[in-house]
């Protein structure tokens, strides 16, 4: 998808509408906006590939339509700075410098409705400068003498990560400025070490401790596998298990991981350890691709540029695009297993199964709040801006 079209998108999100079903024993919605069905018309549903049916078998009783708005998006992009960031990629540009690039690049391209903040790893020690990138192109520590390269007390304890150094907040000129500025304090240091698994745990942690309302992620951009937080008294300090611990309990408590990674053979990220911290954020690309380690994003050295750009892009969509708030619940409980997903495009109504495998269909997110939509039917938002999102409630959910 090219900018023009990712910015087309992301300004002119689809519409999300609920039928209200018949039925005394279901509670009733707080009505939005009357939408052009709101005589109580029922749209047609259909199979892919089918013919439109004169009335929707999921919920023939349909008597309502009721507006409801996309949820805001809450994304703090957890950035790696360790001092591998600085190997060169081509010429003079390095990890870094491009990293830093397709950030401002998505950053301005995300709508001003969305809010975003920073934070960095390592954090807690103090830049070291006995380290260097080779003419070769490779880290050397030669220089360092003992004592010269920090211990693990501060750096590998998530509560470095708790503060953070750009707070999420409404995404407008000034925070995309004052996140870039934050960057730019790391483009002439080096950091030792990796502590991936104590960042993201910080992280969420933080995220968790925020104000904020709607859909919360977190956005790994990483070059390694976690090092330097290992010691004597507790040799799995930095696992990559930890990190994918952190990850699931994010997920549990309604904070999603993105995962982009920098490939480049034995000196850069695993791919097979990055997809398990994806698939244990909620957020694998597609259904099956823990079966090839490819439910992160990976970015190849020798096509940089392009693949960052195509993974950020793809992130903004599926964190930005795919997430709606339900409306408020008046009259009682809602039952949430009488609810249902269609999507409509013209003529046309297709229900999504609801899956809590999060591969292929929707599901709730936290506090039942709002809903995400996964697979084939958020790429369907994507490739039509025009399509609109029913939620029907009454009737017995599809799917598990």
């Amino acid at each position: 998808m090219n900018r023009a079209r990712l910015l087309t998108f992301l300004t002119s999100a689809a519409t999300l509408t609920l039928l209200a079903c018949g039925g005394a024993e279901n509670a009733s919605l707080d009505p939005g906006p009357v939408g052009d069905d709101g005589d109580g018309g029922a749209p047609s549903t259909v199979e892919e590939g089918g013919s439109p049916d004169p009335g929707p078998q999921i919920c023939p009783e349909a008597s309502g339509v009721y507006s409801v708005s996309p949820a805001t998006s809450n994304l703090l992009f957890l950035l790696d700075r360790s001092g591998s960031m600085h190997l060169r990629v081509q010429g003079e540009e390095t990890r870094w410098t491009m990293t830093k690039a397709g950030l401002q690049t998505i950053l301005e391209a995300l709508p001003a409705g969305s809010n975003a903040g920073l934070a960095m790893f390592p954090n807690g020690d103090d830049p070291i400068s006995c380290c260097e990138i080779t003419s070769a192109n490779v880290i050397s520590c030669a220089a360092c003498g003992a004592g010269e390269l920090p211990g693990p007390a501060l750096r590998c304890d998530p509560q470095s990560y708790l503060s953070l150094p750009v707070a999420v907040s409404p995404l407008d000129t000034t925070q995309v400025g004052a996140i870039m500025s934050y960057v730019s304090t790391a483009d002439d240091e080096f950091y030792w070490g990796t502590p991936l698994a104590p960042a993201l745990d910080g992280a969420i942690d933080a995220m968790l401790g925020q104000s904020t309302t709607g859909v919360t992620s977190v956005v790994l951009l990483t070059d390694g596998l976690p090092t330097s937080c290992d010691s004597p008294d507790d040799p799995q300090a930095n696992d990559i298990q930890r990190a994918i611990d952190a990850a699931s309990t994010g997920l549990g408590a309604a904070v999603r991981t993105y995962v982009v990674g920098v490939i480049d053979g034995t000196t850069a990220a695993d791919p097979e350890n990055l997809s398990a911290i994806a698939q244990a954020g909620g957020t694998a690309r597609y259904a099956g691709c823990e079966e090839g380690a490819d439910c992160a994003y990976s970015v190849n050295v020798d096509n940089f540029e392009a693949d960052l750009q195509q993974a950020l892009d793809a992130i903004a969509l599926d964190a930005i695009s795919c997430s709606f708030d339900l409306p408020a619940v008046s009259g009682g409980a809602a039952d949430y297993e009488a609810v249902n997903i269609t999507i409509r495009q013209g003529a046309y109504t297709i229900t999504v199964p609801r899956d809590s495998n999060h591969q292929d269909g929707w599901d709730y997110l936290g506090g039942m709040s709002q809903v995400q939509l996964y697979g084939k039917a958020c790429q369907t938002l994507k490739e039509d801006v025009e399509a609109k999102v029913e939620v029907v409630v009454g009737c017995e959910t599809v799917g598990d």
